[in-house]
């Protein structure tokens, strides 16, 4: 195939071949005769149908090595193949109703290299030589016999597992639901994504969940609506905010229209991940929708509706003024829920609130933070460390590391934005992994450490295909204009700054963003290439970022000003002057 085939078209042709080349060949061969494979304008590609069944011709080959066995070695490989490529000798001997020990016909395939033994403690076990004799194998069975197989496999495995069932719910899932076993089978894989979102094994957890609605959908409302909820939760954790989005409209669809709480719930979660991707109007009528379905006077109802109610006000209504710039709005709304949250707040609503009043005054006060506020991101790193979500405490560890950079203490900063780093990996927050590593490259921009830069730099860019956030993309770039500077590539820091003015056009939300860093850079590419007038010009733009993303100190304003007099005043020369001296006493203050 060359170099003309993909990634993926390798993918597909190399699946469950697991490098024998006969089964190689016969795979290729299949996927070619049925044009799933097809040679397009001097490029393969893979048909998005094609899928990873055993090529017919493989299937016949397997058969026939079955039909030669003796007549026990074959009533045990076929029920071997209900239960996978590996499989214990106690669950096996459960399936199979032979009086006779199995132990001679299992020596007989292990000698015919159907089988494999693999371990012999605490009981034996055996796999597949390959995953394509398994598959054979039981797609020669019949469907009657699939479903007595797979029913007798569920029961006993589900007897052998009392007190660990959660670490095979997903293979009970699967066997009850080819017994036909549907209530069971919902009930074990919503328990298999239940166990896996706990382990933040996301990937599996989404599959489960999917597992489970492709039951309940029909018939079981009410378990639809709580699956679609789980798996919109975890689409969301791992950065896929359109199928989370999808999910949460499709729980509302099916949920009860008296069930008032869980609709309001709903239509929270879905206010918040509206904000989360900047759809500010979508998520205010969200909120409009919860809050009117919650009724008046919070703090007179039960807990239950009294947490959706903070929910709402903290993390949906507050959270958005901040998104949008808007402080003033934002303290007024956590004042209001004050009263309520210190009576009756759960600890993850807590670290919530005091996670958006530090944010909201540090954006009043123009992003100068004091001893106040680093107490009051404290107070929400002990209050999530009260709860039961880790994701909490990462969010919670990076905000007080972001605080610590506003403030100017680096060593802190890194300390703890490596912290919430190493959790975001290790639970796959993406938003939290993204920050986490923009932080980190910010950090080591204003320590002037331009490998470090270099490193994260990137990181950075990965993650911001995963942000769908322009602001965090502006971020990204700015860090690469500034290493572009510290390169001497002139060029790349104009094309940059083009692309991060285009970014932000429009964004009254400047929050994390550093507005200033790719600013200076410019101004000192422009100097040296003799272009004062562009230089003053970028100058006169620092004022309106100042205004919402940072203060300036004094002298700093005072040499910017001295520049843009000289240079309205005839004195090219002079303003050249200031604007060199204004970024060096930039660079001495680590803005850039």
């Amino acid at each position: 195939m060359g170099d003309a085939a993909s990634r993926e078209v390798l993918d597909a042709v190399l699946a469950s071949v697991e490098g024998n080349p006969l089964f190689l060949e016969e795979r290729l061969t299949s996927l070619l005769e049925t044009r799933a494979l097809v040679r397009e304008q001097g490029v393969w590609r893979i048909s998005a149908t094609a899928g990873q069944q055993v090529p017919q011709a493989l299937e016949r080959l397997v058969r026939s090595r079955v039909d030669r066995l003796s007549p026990a070695a074959r009533d045990a490989v076929r029920p071997a193949s209900v239960l996978g490529t590996e499989f214990g000798f106690s669950l096996l001997t459960a399936v199979c109703t032979a009086d006779e020990p199995l132990g001679p016909a299992l020596a007989e395939l292990c000698a015919k290299d159907l089988l494999q033994e693999v371990a012999q403690h605490p009981e034996p076990v055996y796999r597949f030589r390959h995953a394509l004799i398994q598959e054979a194998t039981y797609n020669g069975l019949l469907r009657a016999e699939r479903r007595l197989l797979h029913g007798r496999a569920a029961w006993a495995l589900e007897a052998a597992s009392q007190g660990r069932l959660g670490e095979v719910a997903a293979v009970l899932g699967r066997h009850f639901a080819a017994a036909g076993e549907a209530a069971r089978a919902l009930r074990y894989f919503e328990m298999a994504g239940d166990h896996a979102t706990a382990a933040f094994a996301n990937d599996e957890a989404v599959s489960s969940y999917r597992s489970a609605l492709a039951i309940a959908a029909d018939t079981m409302t009410d378990a639809a609506v709580d699956l679609q909820a789980k798996l919109a939760n975890v689409l969301w954790r791992t950065g896929r905010r359109g199928q989370a989005r999808e999910a949460f409209a499709s729980a509302l669809r099916l949920a009860d229209s008296g069930d008032t709480l869980r609709r309001a719930h709903l239509q929270t979660r879905l206010g918040r991940l509206e904000a989360a991707d900047l759809r500010h109007e979508a998520a205010a009528a969200a909120f409009d929708a919860a809050e009117a379905l919650l009724g008046p006077d919070p703090g007179e109802q039960d807990a239950a509706t009294a947490e959706e109610w903070l929910e709402m006000m903290v993390d949906g209504r507050a959270a958005l003024y901040t998104m949008r710039g808007e402080p003033e709005p934002a303290l007024a709304t956590l004042d209001a829920v004050r009263p309520v949250l210190e009576a009756r707040g759960s600890p993850a609503r807590k670290y919530s609130f005091y996670v958006h009043l530090g944010m909201a005054r540090i954006m009043r006060n123009r992003y100068r933070v004091d001893e106040a506020d680093i107490a009051t991101m404290r107070e929400s790193l002990a209050a999530a460390a009260q709860g039961d979500e880790e994701k909490d405490v990462g969010y919670a560890t990076f905000f007080l590391g972001w605080v610590w950079w506003l403030h100017g203490d680096l060593a802190a900063a890194r300390e703890h934005m490596e912290r919430a780093l190493t959790m975001a990996e290790r639970i796959g927050e993406s938003a939290l992994l993204g920050h986490s590593l923009l932080g980190l490259t910010l950090t080591a921009l204003r320590r002037h450490d331009t490998e470090a830069v270099r490193a994260l730099a990137p990181q950075v860019m990965a993650a911001a295909g995963d942000m769908a956030d322009a602001e965090y993309l502006a971020a990204a770039k700015a860090c690469l204009s500034w290493l572009a500077w510290q390169d001497r590539r002139p060029h790349d820091v104009i094309t940059l700054s083009g692309e991060i003015a285009e970014l932000m056009a429009g964004t009254a939300r400047l929050g994390f963003y550093h507005g200033l860093v790719h600013l200076w850079p410019l101004i000192a590419v422009h100097l040296e290439a003799g272009h004062v007038a562009a230089a003053v010009a970028v100058s006169r733009e620092i004022p309106q970022y100042a205004q919402y993303s940072q203060w300036l100190p004094g002298d700093l304003e005072l040499t910017l000003e001295e520049a843009c007099q000289a240079w309205d005043q005839g004195q090219p020369g002079l303003a050249a002057d200031r604007l060199a001296a204004a970024v060096a006493l930039a660079r001495d203050l680590n803005y850039c």
